[in-house]
């Protein structure tokens, strides 16, 4: 694997994932482009992340500020690739993932970003019920309220140029920094989304219900659908770190499930909103 100027770096945020990162970095180890670097931040992990980094010899640096804002700032500011793909240490990647990034930026060269969605390989069947039929349709929505793509931290990647241009990451927020800089680079570049380039990931936020898991969400996000505001109603999030589902999540909780079909089966798509920031006010 090329150590100096590869052309794509990988940047994955970890804190105590060490039983979730061996499967990230195999699945890269596998990937059918090698010019490419990975680079895993550690977020302060008290388990063997760190080891296990090390162990498949892939670039390892340290973050104390606690947040993947924080972790995939620092991860993004030390990348040598032209460009930066992003991924979560409990994620699986595709064999072609990094070479359907580098196809996609390689044949449109006013593209500053790209994305894709995900799949769960964990978790309650509703959920799974939900990412299958009602996640594409969600994406859409987004789109068309916010008037840009909002990427994926678990699947996403970024021209290094455009990523100092606006500024980095939003280190502010504790949540949503994906979607809050897919909207920022939407103003100096095309920002393009594909719902059927998927890469698998945890479902372990979910372990008690699709309900109980979506609602961590539900404010942050009518807030930056309605208002435009990232940091509203944000709160750490609780570490978690085993995928069994509790007695909640084993319920029929698709019995939940069921009203949220109608409500998003008709979302349309139009395009492009963003603010531009510094680099100073992020760092």
């Amino acid at each position: 694997m090329p150590k100096n100027r590869p052309i794509l770096s990988i940047v994955i945020p970890a804190f105590n994932e060490e039983k979730f990162l061996p499967r990230c970095l195999e699945s890269l180890k596998n990937q059918d482009f090698k010019d490419f670097e990975i680079i895993v931040v550690d977020n302060n992990s008290t388990d063997k992340t760190a080891d296990i980094a090390k162990k498949f010899g892939v670039t390892l640096l340290f973050e104390k500020n606690q947040g993947p804002a924080f972790a995939r700032q620092k991860g993004f500011l030390n990348a040598k690739g032209k460009i930066i793909a992003t991924t979560d240490a409990d994620t699986i990647l595709p064999k072609n993932w990094l070479s359907r990034i580098f196809e996609e930026f390689k044949k449109d060269k006013d593209l500053v970003a790209f994305g894709g969605s995900c799949d769960f390989y964990s978790g309650p069947i509703s959920l799974k019920l939900a990412s299958k039929f009602l996640l594409k349709p969600f994406l859409l929505f987004d789109k068309l309220i916010s008037g840009s793509w909002s990427l994926m931290g678990c699947n996403m990647a970024i021209k290094k140029e455009a990523f100092f241009k606006v500024g980095g990451f939003n280190t502010s927020l504790k949540l949503n920094e994906d979607v809050e800089i897919s909207h920022r680079l939407s103003k100096v570049g095309k920002v393009t989304l594909d719902p059927k380039f998927k890469v698998k990931t945890s479902g372990r936020r979910y372990r008690n219900g699709l309900i109980l898991g979506l609602s961590v969400y539900f404010l942050p996000t009518i807030s930056r659908l309605l208002f435009k505001k990232y940091g509203e109603f944000q709160k750490t999030f609780p570490p978690v770190r085993k995928e069994e589902e509790s007695l909640f999540g084993r319920l029929p909780n698709y019995f939940f499930f069921n009203p949220f079909i109608s409500s998003f089966s008709s979302f349309n798509a139009k395009s492009g909103y963003g603010k531009k920031f510094s680099c100073k006010k992020f760092n």
